[in-house]
């Protein structure tokens, strides 16, 4: 009986090494995966803030694209012109704010606290219609081709009838001519412009169709792995320990073993993390992501792996030592046991 507890024990111990691995990978993954923060700290780690007006470029070419009601002067802006006028337009720090309040929207989605996503302009409309559009416009104006003469008419007759602005780079001496058209332009596109672009619309939100049904399910395995290791730990106590050195012993080892693959995994396994997360936007977020903003996220990728092995090196150096200092503190207790017992065997004879 005593024979087939030790085995059973094993078997718990080495089934509590494994799943204890897997659960600090996996609770540390749905724990800082779907956290704005993470993503928050590996866009400045990545230095992704400052490509925030590229990013921000292609998501206002797309809705605008979408959007059947657009302009067709608005249509004729490239993402490249887009991002050329937001740079202008809106001071670095303005864009940081932007792309964190873009963030928490989209995560605030993933997590269940809102039915939708959504970039906001306002800041973008706000400098628009100010004194920085035209100065903006016209620095785009100005990396155009020169306007020939036919299209300096066109231009002064649109002054004229209020239409649109001829797409090309004015004369210097025509520049003042051209303002108060341009003023007019943007005081129409601030108008007309949208206070917000959907990243991510309700769509099924709320019906058996949401697209965050299955990602709340591998969600809810991640948030319960590390009870297994718990019952696996359960079961080898059952079995093995029978006294304060067979607890030391059999709960020592596990500790140790868990925490050296840990670190193991944890300082060489980022690549293998990243795949996961990739995975995990790829097969779970792709169907209601949009491209621009799932490229992004995959850049941070690397980096978002970084912060959710930080606490798997901490957990698992903190059990490595655990286990030694246990394993250790065993041995030094048998020892004295041993001591103990010849002692008494020697004066019994």
């Amino acid at each position: 009986m005593r024979t087939l507890g030790k085995f059973l024990a094993g078997v718990c111990a080495i089934l509590f090494v494994i799943t204890g691995v897997l659960a600090l990978l996996f609770f540390n993954i749905e724990r800082k995966a779907f956290s704005a923060e993470t993503y928050k700290q590996a866009f400045e780690n990545q230095q992704l803030y400052d490509r925030m007006p590229g990013i921000l470029a292609d998501a206002l070419t797309t809705a605008i694209t979408q959007n059947e009601q657009a302009s067709t002067y608005l249509k004729s802006f490239t993402a490249q012109d887009w991002e050329s006028a937001i740079s202008a337009l809106i001071p670095p720090e303005e864009l940081k704010v932007l792309a964190d309040n873009s963030l928490d929207s989209t995560f605030d989605y993933l997590n269940g606290r809102t039915d939708s996503a959504v970039i906001s302009l306002l800041p973008f409309k706000s400098h628009l219609a100010g004194s920085g559009g035209v100065e903006a416009v016209l620095q785009l104006l100005h990396t155009q081709p020169v306007c020939t003469v036919d299209q300096i008419i066109e231009m002064t007759l649109a002054l004229m009838s209020g239409g649109d602005l001829i797409f090309c780079n004015p004369p210097p001496e025509a520049v003042e001519v051209v303002r108060p058209l341009i003023e007019a332009q943007l005081q129409l596109m601030a108008i007309g412009f949208p206070d917000e672009i959907t990243l991510i619309s309700t769509g099924h939100s709320g019906t058996p169709e949401d697209p965050r049904s299955n990602l709340k399910i591998a969600r809810a395995v991640m948030q319960i792995t590390p009870l297994f290791p718990m019952l696996f730990l359960l079961g080898l106590t059952i079995f093995a320990v029978r006294g304060l050195i067979d607890w030391l012993k059999w709960w020592g080892w596990p500790f140790l073993l868990t925490g050296l693959i840990s670190l193991f995994v944890a300082v060489p396994g980022a690549s293998l993390v990243g795949f996961i997360i990739q995975w995990l936007l790829e097969s779970q977020a792709a169907g209601f992501m949009p491209p621009v903003l799932l490229l992004t996220l995959r850049e941070t990728v690397g980096a978002i792996a970084r912060e959710i092995l930080e606490p798997v090196v901490i957990v698992g150096l903190a059990l490595a030592v655990l286990g030694l200092i246990m394993i250790l503190v065993a041995a030094f207790l048998g020892i004295r046991e041993k001591d103990r017992t010849i002692p008494r065997s020697q004066a019994s004879r």
